[in-house]
């Protein structure tokens, strides 16, 4: 449950950015409203999805320490 907090915590704010900024795009390019908004939604499920499994895929006594070894 530590690891889900975590996550939420720290990759939500980066996923809400690249949604705006997706979002932005695709109305500057002029998409229409209805694919602009499942455009967003799908990238902001595909990006949190990859950043919560990469949360998961790390070894629990090196999650949140960036050390290089």
């Amino acid at each position: 449950m530590e690891r889900r907090k975590e996550a939420i915590k720290k990759w939500l704010p980066l996923v809400a950015v690249a949604s705006i900024v997706s979002f932005v795009i695709l109305i500057l390019i002029k998409v229409p409203m209805e694919r602009a908004i499942i455009a967003t939604g799908l990238l902001v499920l595909l990006i949190f999805s990859g950043f919560l499994f990469r949360s998961f895929g790390k070894e629990k006594d090196r999650y949140g320490k960036d050390k290089i070894e």
